[in-house]
C-alpha cells in the first residue's frame, strides 16, 4: 500500500497547501522541528513541498520557505496560506508568526517564484496587518487567494476573530480584492457565523450555480466542514451533509484538476507517546485524499479516489470466523448475518497491518444497526464500531468500551477499563445517512497500521487513529436485522 503520509525526513506534518497547475500536483505542508511535540517550538514550522502527476507516487523537493530570524514577520514560523499560479509567476501566501513581537504575532506575508521550485520571499513583508480596531491580532492567519471569475479579480480570505460579540464566538472569514496580487484592498467580514473561535484554513470556490465555503473548527469538533450560497458574499446556508470528513480530518483543503475533479488533503493528529491515552498534538499524518462530487442536492459527497483504490491491488488472503450467532455463505465472497431481535458479529483473520477492505451491505429488515467492527478484541467490547442505523438514518463512528455510572462499575463485572476518549467522547463522529431496506451501501476501509478511514456509500467519510495492539482489524456485526455482505475483497 503506497499512501503519502508525510515527507520522509519528518516526524509529522500538517495543514497541506495543495496546488494543481500544468499536469502537476503539489502539495505544500507545514512540517515541524524534528523532536518538536509542544508549543511554541512545534509551530516553527517550514513549508515541505512533494508534487505528484498520479495522486499516489509522490516525489518530495526542496523546501519551499524556512522561517526568519529575529524580528522579521516569519522568524517562529511559516504558517498556513495559499500557492497560486498568476500574473505569469508563481505565488505563496502564507502566515508569517513571531512569537516575540508584542503585537501583530501574526500577519500575512508573501513569497514568489518563476518555477513554483525557487522562492524568494517579498522584502515588504508583512503585506497585510490585521486591522485592530476591527480584528483580534491573535488570529489573523490562513491566507486563501483565488481568481474570482465574476469580478475579474484576486480574492483573499483571511480567518480572522472580530473584537465584538461573545468571546468564544466571533470567528469571523474576513475578505481582502486584489487586481494584480500585489496591491490589497480590505472589504471586510464576508461570513461571521458566531459558532467558533476562529473558521481555520479557510478555501472558496463555484460549481455550477452554487458557492462553497469551507473551513476547519481545531477549537470545538476538530473537523472540516463548509457552507453553501448563490453568491460568493454569502449568506451561507448549513447543508444538510456539512462534513468533508469527520473528527479529526482537519484544516483540509481542496485543489481541482483539469478533469474538474475535486481532491481534499487532511491531516489527522498524532497522540502523544504513540499511545491512545496521549494528548493529541497539532500535526500528524496526512490521510487517504477525500474526492468530492455536488450531488441533485447541491451538497458535496465525499468517496476516495480511484486512483488510490486502483494502486492497492495485490489480494490477501484471509478467513472469516463467526463468534456469536449464526452466518450464512454462498460462495467465498458473501455473508449473511441473520440477527433478528439479537445480536451477531464475526471477525476476518489475515496478517497483515495495512490494508484496503471493501464490501457491499445489502440492507434487509434491520431495526437497530448494522455495520463493521474495527480495531477489535474477541468479545467484541473494545473497538471502534461503523454503525449504520436506519432507525436513526444516520451513520456514526462509536469507540467502545464507554464508562459507566460508579455504582455501576463497582457492582457489575467485564465491563473492562472504559477508554478515555477525551474531547471526541465515545461517539467519535455522526452523520445524517438515507437508508432503507432494500439498500446497496458501498463500504471502503482503509487500515494503515494505527490510521483507520473509512468510505461509506460514496457519500460519508470517517477518520480515526487506534495505537493499541488489537486482536482483529475488521469484522461484521449486525443488531437486530438482516444484512448481507457481499463483494468482499481485501488487497494492500
Amino acid at each position: 500500500m503506497n499512501i503519502f503520509r508525510k515527507p520522509s525526513f519528518a516526524d509529522s506534518t500538517g495543514d497541506a497547501i495543495p496546488l494543481y497547475h500544468d499536469g502537476i500536483y503539489h502539495i505544500f505542508s507545514l512540517t515541524p522541528p524534528k523532536g518538536t511535540t509542544v508549543y511554541p517550538d512545534r509551530l516553527r514550522t517550514t513549508w515541505s513541498h512533494t508534487i505528484s502527476r498520479d495522486l499516489v507516487n509522490w516525489e518530495e523537493v526542496q523546501t519551499a520557505l524556512y522561517p526568519g530570524e529575529g524580528d522579521e514577520p516569519d522568524a517562529d514560523g511559516i504558517w498556513t496560506g495559499a500557492a497560486i499560479y498568476g500574473e505569469g509567476k508563481y505565488h505563496i501566501f502564507y502566515t508569517g508568526y513571531n512569537y516575540h513581537l508584542d503585537k501583530n504575532k501574526q500577519t500575512i506575508c508573501h513569497a514568489t517564484s518563476a518555477d513554483g521550485l525557487e522562492w524568494k520571499k517579498n522584502p515588504n513583508n508583512p503585506i497585510i496587518t490585521p486591522i485592530l480596531e476591527k480584528y483580534e491580532p491573535l488570529d489573523w492567519r490562513d491566507p486563501y487567494v483565488f481568481y474570482n471569475e465574476e469580478e475579474k479579480c484576486y480574492w483573499m480570505l483571511i480567518s480572522a476573530r472580530l473584537k465584538e460579540g461573545p468571546p468564544t464566538k466571533t470567528g469571523s472569514i474576513v475578505l481582502y480584492k486584489s487586481e494584480n496580487l500585489e496591491a490589497w484592498e480590505h472589504y471586510g467580514p464576508i461570513y461571521t457565523p458566531y459558532h467558533t473561535n476562529c473558521p481555520e484554513c479557510c478555501e472558496m470556490y463555484k460549481v455550477g450555480d452554487n458557492w462553497y465555503l469551507s473551513y476547519s473548527r481545531f477549537s470545538e469538533f476538530v473537523d472540516t466542514i463548509y457552507r453553501v450560497s448563490k453568491s460568493p458574499y454569502g449568506p451561507w446556508r448549513t447543508p444538510k451533509m456539512d462534513g468533508i470528513g469527520g473528527r479529526r480530518f482537519y484544516a483540509a483543503k481542496s485543489m481541482v484538476n483539469e478533469e474538474g475533479r475535486r481532491f481534499y488533503f487532511a491531516w489527522a493528529h498524532d497522540r502523544a507517546n504513540g499511545s491512545d491515552d496521549g494528548d493529541w498534538y497539532w500535526g500528524g499524518e496526512f490521510c487517504v485524499p477525500h474526492e468530492v462530487q455536488v450531488n441533485e442536492r447541491g451538497e458535496l459527497d465525499v468517496k476516495m479516489p480511484k486512483e488510490i483504490v486502483d494502486s492497492i491491488n495485490e489480494r490477501v488472503e484471509w478467513k472469516y470466523e463467526q463468534i456469536w450467532g449464526k452466518e450464512c455463505r454462498y460462495g467465498q465472497n458473501s455473508i449473511v448475518l441473520d440477527a433478528t431481535s439479537t445480536m451477531n458479529y464475526g471477525f476476518f483473520s489475515f496478517e497483515e497491518k495495512s490494508v484496503l477492505f471493501s464490501c457491499k451491505m445489502k440492507v434487509g429488515d434491520c431495526r437497530d444497526h448494522f455495520g463493521l467492527l474495527l480495531k477489535s478484541n474477541r468479545n467484541a467490547a473494545r473497538c471502534l464500531e461503523l454503525r449504520v442505523e436506519p432507525n436513526m438514518q444516520r451513520v456514526s463512528l462509536v469507540n467502545l468500551p464507554m464508562d459507566v455510572d460508579p455504582f455501576w462499575r463497582e457492582s457489575t463485572t467485564n465491563v473492562g477499563l472504559p477508554k478515555n476518549p477525551g474531547p471526541d467522547g465515545i461517539r467519535v463522529c455522526e452523520k445524517p445517512f438515507s437508508v432503507k431496506a432494500g439498500d446497496t451501501i458501498n463500504l471502503k476501509v482503509v487500515i494503515d497500521h494505527d490510521m483507520v478511514e473509512i468510505f461509506v456509500g460514496d457519500k460519508v467519510a470517517f477518520t480515526y487513529r487506534v495505537y493499541e495492539d488489537v486482536e482483529y482489524e475488521v469484522g461484521l456485526q449486525v443488531q437486530d436485522g438482516i444484512v448481507e455482505y457481499y463483494d468482499i475483497d481485501i488487497r494492500k
